[in-house]
């Protein structure tokens, strides 16, 4: 019972961490995304064209994820004592090459370790340097040397072979985890599940793995969709207000905002997450299937220019939109027996 309470804490600290991160991703990987949209993919190697310092500081903030994913999971445990360890050791898990991996080992390991040291005893003349100096000091350097000599290694070798796994991906696997991306982005809609494959996704992006990328991306939109369209196919299902949050979920997929699905999901939740997580996965199969990859970070519509094969892209966003309404629709109608919902305004 206590390892499952755990389980739990280390997941929610794992997802605030995330959150911190989202904001540097919008932002560097919008600024690299437009630099390959505007200079073409020869950006990735030039620092001497416009567009190519844009992709530089674009990948720069790129590079930070690693550590604020750290400085941000050991912030939520322990407050700001353990933002600066953090920091420091998620550097070195990002030069050891852990990626997101080797950030959740280290912000962990520093915030328990932090919250650990708080409860030190120490004379009240010198309770100052505790704070300033003895708990940084002491936590930074036994999570950077147990992560150098222990951790690290291991970590660093199963991410590449994971990113060697997923760049050789093709087929059925390619397939399997097109629909696992999609379904875990779609099952709790910006939660600590959507936020695991959200941080996968873009670890990915960053070492090349645009399959996985893409199929994330691909993810975020299409719960909105398939929500907006299960609105129209029998008003009669809903009421006058989720109607209206149906055009608005919508108008917020366009942009890559996931949580426009959030009120469905709340007011019937038995229905709405079944559909919209076997609707994301198939978008997601399809993807995989056809091996659609884009080497921008612009969710679903946004991203439709830059893929690989656009015409199939839009069919499996509009299969995977149909396949979430249709299962909604069909699961209401199974308890609602074809009777009006609907409130009287």
């Amino acid at each position: 019972m206590e390892l499952k309470k755990l389980g739990k804490e280390m997941l929610r600290h794992f997802q605030s961490g995330v959150s911190y991160m989202i904001p540097l991703v919008t932002a560097a990987g919008l600024l690299t995304s437009i630099a390959v949209i505007f200079g073409g993919s020869g950006v990735w190697d030039q620092t001497d064209t416009f567009w190519g310092v844009v992709r530089m500081i674009g990948q720069t903030g790129l590079n930070f994820i690693v550590p604020m994913i750290s400085g941000y999971i050991a912030y939520s445990i322990a407050d700001r004592p353990g933002l600066a360890p953090a920091f420091i050791t998620g550097m070195i898990a990002k030069e050891m090459g852990t990626g997101f991996i080797g950030g959740m080992f280290t912000g962990l390991a520093v915030g328990y370790l932090v919250n650990l040291l708080k409860k030190m005893p120490i004379p009240p003349q010198i309770m100052t340097l505790k704070t300033l100096i003895i708990i940084p000091f002491i936590s930074t350097g036994v999570v950077g040397l147990v992560l150098w000599y222990v951790i690290g290694t291991p970590i660093s070798a199963m991410t590449e072979s994971l990113t060697a796994w997923l760049n050789s991906m093709s087929g059925a696997n390619a397939i399997l985890l097109g629909a696992i991306l999609g379904g875990m982005m779609a099952f709790d809609m910006g939660g600590p599940i959507n936020k695991i494959a959200y941080a996968f996704g873009v670890a990915s992006f960053t070492s090349g793995g645009y399959g996985a990328s893409t199929a994330m991306l691909l993810g975020i939109a299409i719960p909105p969709l398939g929500m907006f369209l299960a609105t129209l196919l029998n008003k009669k299902l809903y009421t006058a207000e989720e109607i209206e949050n149906g055009r608005t979920a919508m108008l917020m997929g366009l942009v890559g905002i996931t949580e426009g699905t959030i009120p469905f999901a709340v007011s019937d939740p038995i229905r709405v997450i079944p559909s919209i997580v076997v609707g994301t996965a198939v978008s997601g199969a399809i993807n995989g299937a056809f091996n659609i990859t884009q080497q921008t970070m612009l969710s679903t519509f946004m991203a439709i220019p830059f893929t690989s094969n656009p015409v199939m892209y839009i069919v499996a966003i509009a299969v995977g939109g149909l396949v979430t309404a249709l299962m909604v629709k069909t699961l209401k109608q199974i308890n609602f027996k074809g009777g009006n919902v609907k409130e009287e305004s």
